[in-house]
């Protein structure tokens, strides 16, 4: 039986490791939206993916879609985007709010965008706007808050996410 091997660009969002060698990857993908992975044997030190797929990573990743489930095939370091509180709380607030598969290009390329200029000393001014996109192309938030003052921006965000009644 063939299968047909899909190639995109993805970004690490979380990674949990299941049996002696596989992981399950969460990966947030620009055509697929949000999905989870399993990379077989990845955990080996002989692996190829080893060290590829690390949380935070932008990747160009191939999959293929089983009967249950995705499995990854390769993938390609384009950026590892640095391990910081100001990109993984705004990153693990996206994996809770995304239910299902759904490809939404305009969520990704403003998360890619913001990881391609992310670096280590990034402020809370940057993590403030990058929730606040979030929010906004999930429908939690409007489009004119985007240019609110940080303060009332917060409010904001604060406000779209009692209303995702994840808080």
């Amino acid at each position: 039986m063939a299968y047909h091997i899909y190639t995109t660009r993805g970004i690490v969002l979380s990674q949990r490791a299941i049996g002696e060698a596989d992981r399950v990857y969460s990966i947030l993908t620009r055509d697929f939206g949000l999905l989870r992975a399993r990379a077989l044997a990845v955990r080996k030190a002989s692996s190829k993916l080893r060290g590829i797929l690390e949380p935070f990573s932008l990747s160009s990743v191939s999959l293929v879609r089983g009967k249950d489930y995705w499995r990854l095939t390769s993938a390609e370091l384009v950026k590892k985007i640095p391990n910081t509180a100001s990109f993984a709380r705004p990153l693990a607030l996206l994996e809770r709010l995304i239910q299902g598969e759904a490809p939404q290009p305009e969520l990704f390329d403003t998360v890619e965008s913001s990881a391609m200029i992310y670096h280590s000393g990034a402020d809370l001014e940057s993590e403030t706007q990058l929730v606040a996109k979030i929010l906004y192309h999930l429908g939690y938030l409007r489009e004119s808050y985007l240019n609110l003052p940080r303060k009332e921006l917060i409010k904001a965000i604060n406000q779209g996410l009692q209303h995702s009644q994840l808080t």
